[in-house]
């Protein structure tokens, strides 16, 4: 069944009320309720400490969790200056359709910047997002992909197959071209949008900082 949008009733009124913002922080998931609020707080913390000046967003979304992920976030209490929404997407399960959701919340606020990071981080610190975002708000990059710092044995898929297939195809030395935590400008949602809708445009162009 084909769905004109990933966004349910509720996060279109919530982006109707919030009409605008200037960075959006996205956290797909799915039955992590052990690990979610720590991930907003260390989100929130980071705005809260880089990017006191602008306007946030944090949008939980969800893939129909059977636990007590939603209630969680909801919970939670984010800095009173930022915004939180925290809502099921809709279309076929899996962070494809989540991601999606993130892109067309992305272009409904007319973000500068844009990050994603797993719901399931242990290791996250509040200066991940400003790792995340300032690359793209300083200097202009479109795409920024961070390097893990792992043991050697670790990733070795990442590491050994798909890490040089990207480079090899796109001449990108992405190092983690499947991870989940990434930041990117406001063109890459309009880009992907229009994709998804079937309108040709010229691709962006991917850049990375380590």
């Amino acid at each position: 069944m084909a769905y004109d949008t990933a966004l349910r009733g509720y996060a279109s009124k919530r982006l109707e009320e919030i009409e605008t913002a200037d960075m959006l922080l996205g956290v797909p998931c799915y039955n992590n309720d052990k690990t979610i609020a720590h991930v907003i707080r260390m989100v929130t913390h980071g705005l809260a400490k880089h990017y006191k000046d602008r306007r946030s967003v944090i949008f939980i979304v969800d893939g129909g969790s059977t636990d007590d992920t939603r209630e969680a976030a909801r919970e939670f209490e984010i800095k009173p200056w930022q915004e939180k929404i925290v809502s099921i997407y809709r279309g076929p399960a899996g962070k494809g359709t989540a991601l999606r959701a993130v892109f067309e919340t992305a272009n409904r606020l007319k973000v500068k910047v844009c990050a994603m990071v797993d719901s399931d981080l242990r290791s996250i610190t509040a200066d991940w997002v400003k790792y995340l975002l300032d690359s793209v708000l300083e200097k202009g990059y479109q795409y920024v992909s961070p390097v893990y710092v792992r043991h050697k044995y670790d990733g070795t898929i990442t590491n050994n197959i798909v890490y040089n297939l990207t480079r090899a195809l796109y001449g990108k030395s992405i190092r983690q071209p499947i991870g989940g935590d990434f930041a990117i400008s406001r063109d890459v949602p309009s880009f992907t949008q229009s994709r998804m809708c079937g309108t040709p445009m010229w691709p962006v162009s991917a850049s990375t900082s380590g």
